[in-house]
């Protein structure tokens, strides 16, 4: 179906600038949480008794990019607020009710605050890294090429880990395929930005691009599905390009490269761009899949096009992944699924997008579920970082989350909205002859996709947030997330769980676990 307009779902579910109150539950006596209380117990002893010690054959790691605590926590009371009209704050996201939980450490080595290179290259090699670099140790920091060609300094992934232990592999994103996040499985380079050979200027003399390692490298040249955006800097645009844009200088169409490749080897290979062409894929009869749905990221989800030649839902990639994938019955398969646009729409400030990107997150992790056998599938969701916006004032249980608070403030004595930023863009404050002021939301359309909430310092973009993100698992192995952890302890965990990599011969498990 086209997509309505926007507003008007949200006048129509009454989510309007006026911002309005959603009932709370009459049945919340002490009674109710005392039986919840027994019911939590309950589920408390069981998941003690039922660790799952088996061998992992498959690993699906779903990353939110941007995803901390109080995004999760907001778009909870959004979800319930929004698709059943409730307050809210009782409800739960899926990866929330998972029987495992741990908190993680996100620091990159030369940050205190990471970005979303370092931070992958942590969770998916085991080893931390420095800002902006992308499977690379330690020695090597941003920008510095020529370190970076010694193979020494590469850090092996768990893509390589799986794929020498027989795995299918594939990742699923709704930015480009050579953006921070997936690259850290596949590129070893010093710059998460040199995703085009335009991109390498003279720092980046001698080194190769994000999208060259990915068709020609190992591992790259051999993960089966690869889904995204990122026609661009693949060289497989006809589109007209922007400034900003990454535009490959050697004039390469990477993309026909990747497929005459892999069917020259004799695999069933198939390029889709479209909501229709994905869906219309034979999974059963395709071997390797890659998806380009755009010139650069995919659009917010409160912007996608959904008609059948528009862009498909993450939850639609995240199926034919796993009906690819799967196809290997005897030694399983290893996927990535992110949810990379969170991060820009808090980059941009505006919580409604960003929310709405956590619940089509959502909606692919159960799609997941739906399909995936989980006692052979170790399920793992979490974030590579938190953001700066908070969850603030003293509104009413049900107030809605993109609403104003109850109480104005007592210097200024204007409202303010429930969910700010310590900085970013909107920082709309102004002197007006005797002090410095603000503006008043109650005469902004605060619950529109574009409204970017009030922030308190100037900054073009939002930075990131140097909090601990969550970790929730399920599946075999999944009680290994269980206090606080490093980062990089998540690929040791997959590691372990399916005894690829550096536990390949070192997976033993505790011998009174075993029947």
């Amino acid at each position: 179906m086209a997509r309505v307009s926007y507003l008007v779902v949200l006048s129509l579910l009454g989510i309007c600038a006026k911002a309005r109150v959603f009932p709370v539950p009459e049945d919340e006596d002490s009674a109710y949480w005392h039986r919840l209380g027994w019911s939590d117990l309950q589920s408390a002893m069981d998941t003690a008794t039922s660790n799952n010690w088996n061998v992992a054959k498959n690993v699906v790691f779903f990353l939110g990019d941007g995803m901390g605590i109080t995004t999760s926590t907001a778009a909870r009371i959004y979800k319930e607020q929004k698709r059943n009209g409730h307050s809210g704050e009782e409800g739960y996201l899926a990866w929330e009710r998972f029987p495992h939980t741990a908190l993680i450490k996100t620091y990159a080595l030369d940050q205190q605050i990471p970005d979303s290179a370092a931070t992958a290259t942590a969770f998916f090699t085991g080893s931390k890294a420095n800002k902006f670099t992308l499977g690379l140790d330690s020695s090597v920091f941003q920008d510095q090429c020529m370190a970076s060609l010694n193979p020494s300094t590469w850090q092996t992934s768990v893509l390589t880990w799986a794929q020498k232990a027989g795995k299918h592999t594939g990742f699923v994103t709704t930015t480009r395929v050579t953006h921070a996040t997936p690259a850290a499985l596949y590129a070893h380079i010093p710059n998460r930005d040199w995703e085009c050979d335009t991109k390498l200027g003279k720092p980046g003399h001698g080194c190769r691009d994000i999208a060259k390692q990915l068709v020609e490298d190992a591992p790259g040249r051999d993960i089966n599905v690869i889904m995204g955006g990122g026609r661009f800097p693949m060289g497989a645009s006809t589109g007209v390009p922007e400034k900003e844009n990454c535009l490959r200088a050697d004039r390469r169409n990477l993309t026909n490269e990747w497929l005459q490749k892999k069917q020259s080897q004799g695999w069933s290979a198939k390029y889709v761009q479209n909501t229709q062409q994905l869906l219309d894929t034979d999974t059963t009869k395709t071997d390797n899949l890659i998806g380009l749905f755009s010139d650069t990221h995919l659009d917010f989800e409160t912007d996608r096009d959904l008609e059948p030649l528009g862009q498909p839902s993450l939850a639609n990639m995240t199926s034919v992944a796993i009906k690819i994938l799967s196809k290997n019955k005897q030694k399983g398969f290893f996927l990535m699924v992110e949810g990379g646009r969170i991060d820009h729409a808090m980059h941009n400030t505006e919580p409604l997008r960003a929310l709405e990107e956590v619940l089509a997150f959502e909606d692919a992790l159960t799609t997941a579920l739906s399909i995936l056998d989980l006692s052979e599938t170790l399920l793992i969701v979490t974030a590579d970082h938190s953001h700066v916006m908070t969850i603030n004032g003293y509104a009413n249980r049900g107030n809605n989350i993109l609403g104003i608070g109850n109480s104005p403030s007592d210097i200024d004595s204007l409202p303010y909205t429930t969910l700010m930023f310590t900085n970013g863009i909107a920082y709309d404050h102004y002197w007006n002859g005797t002090q410095v002021t603000r503006p008043d939301v109650r005469k902004k359309r605060i619950t529109e996709p574009g409204y970017k909430s009030l922030s308190a310092v100037p900054l073009k973009y939002e930075t990131h947030g140097g909090e601990d993100v969550a970790t929730y698992a399920i599946g075999p192995m999944s009680h290994m997330f269980h206090r606080m952890h490093e980062q990089s302890y998540v690929a040791h965990v997959i590691a372990f769980a399916t005894c690829i990599g550096p536990y390949e011969e070192n997976c033993a498990r505790p011998k009174s676990t075993l029947l």
